[in-house]
């Protein structure tokens, strides 16, 4: 069976990554840059791949600030201590994940990044009928690759 994106879903992928990482662009002047590929995500499964692993470590980013920012009001040295804990082991596993996006996608937490759609399949349901003129119509023997 033929697995289908939303359109919204595929319309989503233009947006810049600006949103996602929550990260500001450094000081560099915009004509000063230049946008170069580092990765491909050649099927729906690898952008969703893509996808849950850019959110698990923005979630591991802020859950690093939540535990940074109790830190200041905490005053209780055993609540602290364990605070402090939590947050180098977060951030242990945080950069090891950054590390690892880097590796896998040229994608690290420091960056700003645009997603492009490059190809695109829009599907509709339709009668057998209807489906047989459309492969007449378009030549393809199959209208859902």
């Amino acid at each position: 069976m033929t697995k289908m994106i939303p359109l919204s879903l595929a319309l989503a992928c233009l947006v810049s990554f600006q949103y996602l990482t929550g990260q500001q662009q450094n000081d560099t002047p915009k004509s000063n840059l230049q946008l170069v590929r580092v990765a491909s995500l050649n099927t729906i499964d690898a952008n969703k791949e893509f996808q849950k692993n850019v959110q698990l470590v923005q979630q591991q980013r802020a859950l690093a600030a939540q535990i940074s920012s109790k830190l200041d009001s905490v005053e209780a040295q055993d609540q602290r201590k364990n605070l402090e804990q939590q947050l180098e082991n977060l951030q242990l596993k945080l950069n090891e994940n950054n590390q690892l996006m880097f590796k896998t996608y040229g994608f690290t937490l420091n960056r700003n990044y645009v997603l492009t759609v490059e190809k695109s399949h829009i599907h509709m349901w339709v009668t057998e009928e209807e489906a047989k003129e459309i492969r007449l119509r378009t030549g393809k023997s199959d209208s859902s690759k």
